[in-house]
This record gives structure tokens, C-alpha cells and sequence, in this order.
């Protein structure tokens, strides 16, 4: 019930309503992304003109965020960033949220020693921790990622226990009570150039004028919509001149087995039968980076951003994916930070083949590192 209502969603968040029944509901959303657009007004006035006080670490800040409910890419900015700062010589940590995570807050977790510790344990479980820092950790090898709402303690943590020299903010554009010394919004190629509705009714969770506090705007995902780049972009300086615009896009960087952690060639999906599975903001793109890999596709099962997987429903996935003759069931990184306690189950009845997918900058990546280079200069 939850995911076919999600899915009723979605489709028309993003799109015209189709049906009778899709006009209802659109209707009935109508009125409530009104009361969500005075509120997100009210509370951006107040933080522009001083009426909520932001706190300030005694180290730069850097946020990467949306302006929409996923499907950007932003996890997979969040590690390029902190990357390249590290490759630059600082000690960073990143700050998360933690949405999806059922743990009690606040903790922190590392990648040391070949596996996830949290609070400089080793986890014996992954239950009730988020997909997204798991992820984050897994990937920046001995990067702390602090969960916690409240950001500026997990910043106050970060400093005293670690001593880095800079913060990144994973999903903070909304986060305003933490000043930030660099905001950096991510709009997707594919968003339409007057953006989708405020939520409830669609996907946005600040109109496109929120692109003013913008010190770089990343345009992601180009190459799924290389047709109206040049309108989008013209259409994101309306709202911000000043603002460094980049252009970005996601590829594949390898494959591997999930129970094993055993690589797999990129070019071997080319001869093979697939079938996929994703909880993610954007699971059309992953589709498409398969399709582009060579492999042919037999289905895609698709759930709700965050997913929680159940034995019996990878049980059934594996059944159905054996049945259609697919080699292996193909997921995403993402997705396998919740995967991990079920795949377990299937034995080796069929492969699961993990996608790891990277950001690589087209344009503004000089200027990005200027504006970076301005941060340390303060």
C-alpha cells in the first residue's frame, strides 16, 4: 500500500495527471503545498533578515544540497567533494542527518580496518543505521560521518575529536541554522525550467528562487538531457549571476559481487541478462547507465527512496530474476547498505552485482576550486 501510493506520487509530482484519479489527487495536494510554500517563506525571511540566529563554527563550512526530494546525485557529490578536499591536504568530516536511521543520535561512523565501525566500535550490525553515511564511511576510508539533527553539535564533535579542518554538510540546504561559509545546490538536467511543484504536490522542496543563496549551482546529470542544457542553465542564472555554474555528470567505476566482494568487468555486463533492483531518487538513471553498460535489461523492481528490504521480498526478487533468465540481480551501492542482512539468504542461487557509480565534473571545476581556495582565504 505504501509503495503504490508512493509510486500514485510520484507520477503526478513529476507529470500532468493521466487519469481521473491522478486529477484528484493533484487537486487534493494543491492546497497543501500552498501552506508548505508560506511556511518554507516565512522561515527563509526570518533567517535572511537576522530574526533566527545561525551558529557559526570556528571552521569553514561547506553544504551540498537540494532543491528537490532526490535523484540528483548528492551522496555521490558529497564523497567527490570531501575527496578532493582531502586530496587537497585537510582534515574533513561530514555531518549527515541521518534520514532512514532509527538509531538514537548522535554517533559517528568510520571505515578502518576494512569494515564500518560506529563510535570506534565494530559494528556487529547494520540494523537502524542509515544507508547514506554507511555509504559516505565505506567510501572516504577514515572520513568520520557524525549523524545527528542537530548539526552544530555534530560540527562542535567533529572539532574537538577529530581536529578537522573543514565540515561538509550532506543534505543542508534546509539545515539553516548552521551558517556555511559555501552552499552548493544541485539541480538535475532533467528538471523542467520553471521546476516542479513544492511538496506535497511535487518534488521541490524550495521554489528555484531559493538559488540565491547559492554560491555554486551543479547542474547534474547532463548527459540524460543534453537537449535543454543551454535553456536550463540560462534559465538557473536568472536567479543567481553571481553563482558559479558547473556541469556534471554520474558514470559507472566498477562492479562487484555482493556476497564476495569479488570485481566484476564493466564490459562483461554487455553479454548479459539483468535484472534490477533500486530504492533510489532516481531509479530511470540507473536503468539507463545499465542499458548503456550493454546488458540487457528483463526487469527493474523499483521501491520508495530508503527502502527497508525484507528477506521475503528478495526471495521473491531472486525467484523472479532466476525465472527470467537473468545472470545476476543488478543494485546500486546505496542499496546495498540495506540489502546486506537479506542477500545473505539466497545463497548463491543467483550473483548480485553491485554499481558503483562517480562524479566527474564537464565545466566549472576550476572555478570550483577557487571558490574553495576563497573559503581558506577568510
Amino acid at each position: 500500500m505504501k509503495r503504490a501510493f508512493h509510486d500514485a506520487w510520484w507520477r503526478v509530482a513529476t507529470a500532468p495527471p493521466r487519469s481521473f484519479a491522478d486529477s484528484l489527487l493533484a487537486g487534493a495536494l494543491t492546497g497543501a503545498a500552498a501552506l508548505y510554500r508560506a511556511g518554507v517563506t516565512m522561515r527563509n525571511t526570518a533567517y535572511d533578515r537576522g530574526w533566527l540566529r545561525q551558529v557559526r563554527l570556528d571552521c569553514p563550512v561547506i553544504s551540498v544540497g537540494n532543491l528537490a526530494v532526490g535523484g540528483t546525485g548528492k551522496t555521490t557529490c558529497v564523497a567527490y567533494l570531501a575527496a578532493k578536499l582531502r586530496r587537497q591536504g585537510k582534515r574533513v568530516a561530514i555531518l549527515s542527518r541521518g534520514y532512514g536511521g532509527t538509531r538514537p543520535q548522535p554517533y559517528w561512523l568510520t571505515w578502518e580496518d576494512g569494515g564500518l565501525q560506529v563510535n570506534g566500535r565494530a559494528a556487529e550490525t547494520t540494523d537502524g543505521l542509515p544507508d547514506e553515511p554507511q555509504l559516505l564511511a565505506s567510501q572516504l576510508a577514515g572520513v568520520p560521518v557524525l549523524v545527528g539533527t542537530r548539526r552544530e553539535q555534530s560540527g562542535r564533535m567533529a572539532r574537538e575529536q577529530w581536529q578537522v579542518d573543514v565540515v561538509v554538510l550532506d543534505d543542508a540546504l534546509q539545515y539553516r541554522r548552521l551558517a556555511r561559509d559555501c552552499e552548493l545546490i544541485l539541480v538535475s538536467a532533467r528538471m523542467p525550467l520553471d521546476g516542479w511543484p513544492l511538496l506535497p504536490r511535487g518534488p521541490m522542496r524550495e521554489p528555484l528562487s531559493s538559488l540565491r543563496r547559492a554560491d555554486v549551482i551543479l547542474i547534474t546529470k547532463v548527459d540524460q538531457s543534453l537537449d535543454k542544457l543551454a535553456a536550463l542553465t540560462e534559465r538557473l542564472k536568472t536567479f543567481n549571476p553571481r553563482a558559479i555554474l558547473a556541469t556534471a555528470i554520474h558514470e559507472p567505476e566498477g562492479v562487484w559481487e555482493a556476497m564476495t566482494s569479488e570485481p566484476v568487468p564493466l564490459e562483461g555486463l554487455a553479454s548479459n541478462r539483468v535484472a534490477l533492483l533500486s530504492s533510489i531518487g532516481d531509479p530511470e538513471g540507473f536503468e539507463e547507465t545499465v542499458r548503456r553498460l550493454g546488458a540487457t535489461v528483463v526487469s527493474h523492481t523499483t521501491y520508495p527512496d530508503h527502502y527497508r528490504y525484507r528477506a521475503e521480498e528478495w526471495q521473491q526478487i531472486v525467484q523472479a530474476a532466476v525465472s527470467s533468465g537473468a545472470a545476476a540481480v543488478v543494485t546500486t551501492e546505496k542499496d546495498l547498505m540495506r540489502l546486506r542482512h537479506v542477500t545473505r539468504s539466497s545463497g548463491t542461487l543467483i550473483p548480485c552485482w553491485v554499481l558503483r557509480i562517480g562524479m566527474r565534473l564537464l565545466s566549472g571545476e576550476a572555478e570550483l576550486d577557487a571558490r574553495l581556495a576563497a573559503v581558506w582565504a577568510r
